[in-house]
């Protein structure tokens, strides 16, 4: 087993400025190329971050400092609470960034979620992912029942509870499904998915119920959704408008306060 201490000083000669252990079963040392591939086991720790791959490869820039790490075949980075395993990472020793690739999934805590690319930032608890796609536990009392997030980026910071989508997100609990621009969602201890808020321009399903507003909260407790911001609904042929829309996960009911109702004629009844 090869271990050696490197340096990885930087411009911010605070958190950035850390030695790096390294250790693997093999090491490979391109001076010229400024260069070094350590192999089998590899494993890099670095305060508080330790990331293990079969392969690990380590560049220098002037001065023999280390300016960034590539990892590659089945890496796994750990630091704190926050775990991301893939085929390839990235760690730039300037800026304090880790990127995992190649079919990524990463936790923090309890949540879980897959997708192209997964970031640590050194000093920061949070994870970002982008096209991220999450599967959260419901509710025990909801029979097994997921909460399903797609969107373009996922935020997650562990010490708020929160979620935060952006970006053509779509939310789907049983026949539920909401749209929008932006979404968060809040837990509990567990993991457990609490309250869902979606923002900027909401469009929600549910069988034949439909709803559109600015804003939607979503009990995932009650299974209760919520459309406000000038909401418009629709069930069946009817169209109705108010200025709160409430409909419930597995009911046929739709409630709309402060109503307007359009009601569809059938055109196939003859007039009498």
């Amino acid at each position: 087993m090869i271990l050696a201490l490197l340096l990885a000083a930087a411009p911010d000669a605070g958190l950035l400025a850390r030695p790096i252990e390294v250790s693997a079963d093999k090491l490979e040392l391109l001076n010229k190329e400024g260069r070094a591939i350590y192999t089998g086991h590899a494993k890099a720790i670095r305060d508080t971050t330790t990331v293990t791959c079969d392969t690990l490869t380590v560049f220098y820039a002037a001065g023999h400092d280390v300016s960034r790490i590539v990892a590659v075949g089945h890496v796994e980075a750990v630091d704190g609470d926050r775990t991301a395993t893939g085929e390839r990472a990235n760690y730039d020793n300037l800026t304090g960034i880790l990127v995992v690739d190649g079919n990524p999934q990463a936790r923090l805590g309890k949540r879980t979620v897959k997708g192209d690319r997964v970031t640590f930032t050194t000093g920061l608890e949070r994870v970002e992912v982008t096209q991220a796609k999450t599967v959260a536990p419901s509710e025990a009392s909801a029979q097994g029942a997921t909460v399903e997030i797609d969107a373009n980026l996922l935020v997650l910071e562990d010490r708020k509870s929160t979620a935060v989508w952006t970006g053509n997100v779509r939310a789907r609990r049983g026949p539920t499904l909401i749209k929008a621009p932006e979404l968060t969602a809040h837990y509990d201890e567990q993991g457990v998915v609490t309250q869902v808020q979606a923002r900027g321009g909401v469009e929600a399903t549910d069988g034949d119920k439909w709803a559109r507003g600015q804003r939607a909260d979503y009990d995932n407790a009650r299974g209760v959704l919520v459309v406000t911001g000038k909401p418009e609904a629709r069930q069946g042929p009817n169209r109705m408008r108010g200025s709160k829309i409430t409909f419930r996960t597995g009911k046929d009911t739709l409630e709309v306060e402060n109503a307007t109702t359009v009601l569809q004629a059938d055109p196939k009844k003859k007039k009498p």
